[in-house]
């Protein structure tokens, strides 16, 4: 079986991860054939460079699959992608959102088939685009439990909550702050400690709130010393204001760190038991819920167990098969119709 794949995305992303971890879990008997487009994926002609090198490479029984969200504008072969959340019709530009309106919609409708990373995500994509629900399939992202579970811890010299992800504004990270900064911990030595450089904006933030001390950036780092970080936590806080997944939640699981999350959009599904929510627009609820993450023993051991076994359930090998399956059963229906 011949796969046609938009393979563009950056492996330091959610979207790569996913990417990495199907492509080295393809079955045999499935060749996956990189379309080789150069553009960068958030040009608004990506469908339509899409659909032009498939229509140059594609053959009658072939199979488009992407790991990210972008379709093609038009295909012969039936058309697999992968959709992680509707962030662009939320947080980004107008222009964002109405390209979606007028272009991605459309598109998603035509698709043969669209897997969603969460029940949150596949009730929003149809609720919003009309898709029909029986090409509409949840599977869920895994959690490599193994990399984050085993291995030693970091140690920087003091206790601190960690926050991994990017700075986006859904992100929530102007909250976060402010909300660490009305807890004990500052003053318990407890710092704030982010994945990826400081940046002008988050500095002169955290100088406004008075924690500039207190605030640490990690760095670009490898997957062993991103696990190491997270085993070194005292506890992860994740309150963004949108996900459609949520994989930080996951990871801090994994590596036996209790977590702090938010109780809106998919989070909450993710999460389940294992987590401490709250809602995210409140600085107070945040604020407690550091605290409480931070002092409260039993709570962190029990969340802690429950993490450990929630990771457990989010299986890379699961999420591979279930998305092979589909990508198979759509080529088999082709090649059937080819004949």
């Amino acid at each position: 079986m011949l796969v046609h794949a938009d393979l563009r995305w950056p492996l330091r992303t959610g979207i790569g991860v996913v990417q990495a971890e199907l492509l080295r879990r393809t079955p045999p008997g499935v060749e996956i054939l990189d379309l080789g487009v150069s553009a960068r994926i958030g040009t608004p002609l990506s469908p339509v460079l899409l659909a032009r090198s498939l229509a140059r490479h594609a053959q009658s029984g072939d199979v488009f699959w992407s790991p990210g969200f972008m379709p093609p504008a038009w295909s012969a072969p039936p058309v697999v992608v992968t959709l992680h959340d509707l962030n662009h019709m939320h947080y980004y530009s107008k222009v964002h959102a109405l390209y979606y309106e007028l272009v991605m919609k459309p598109l998603y409708r035509r698709c043969s088939a669209i897997i969603c990373v969460s029940d949150f995500t596949r009730d929003e994509l149809l609720s919003w685009s009309g898709a029909n629900p029986e090409q509409v399939f949840t599977v869920y992202n895994g959690v490599a439990v193994d990399t984050f579970a085993q291995g030693s811890r970091c140690e920087l010299g003091f206790p601190y909550v960690l926050y991994v992800g990017n700075r986006r504004r859904y992100k929530n990270l102007e909250r976060l702050f402010q909300a660490f900064a009305i807890t004990s911990l500052p003053r318990d030595g407890i710092r704030l400690v982010l994945t990826g450089e400081p940046d002008a904006q988050l500095q002169r933030l955290a100088a406004d709130c008075n924690i500039a001390q207190r605030v640490q950036f990690a760095g670009n780092l490898t997957d062993e010393e991103l696990a190491r970080l997270y085993r070194g936590a005292r506890l992860v806080a994740f309150v963004s204001l949108y996900e459609g997944f949520g994989l930080p939640i996951l990871e801090a699981m994994a590596a036996s760190v209790p977590v702090l999350t938010s109780n809106v959009t998919a989070m909450p599904e993710i999460a389940g038991n294992a987590a401490l929510t709250v809602n995210p627009t409140s600085i107070e609820e945040i604020a407690a819920g550091l605290e409480r993450l931070s002092a409260d023993e039993a709570l962190r051991m029990q969340l802690i167990q429950r993490g450990r076994l929630r990771a457990t359930r989010f299986d890379w090998d699961t999420t591979a098969q279930s998305t092979w399956e589909i990508v198979r059963r759509l080529q088999r229906h082709a090649h059937s119709n080819a004949a």
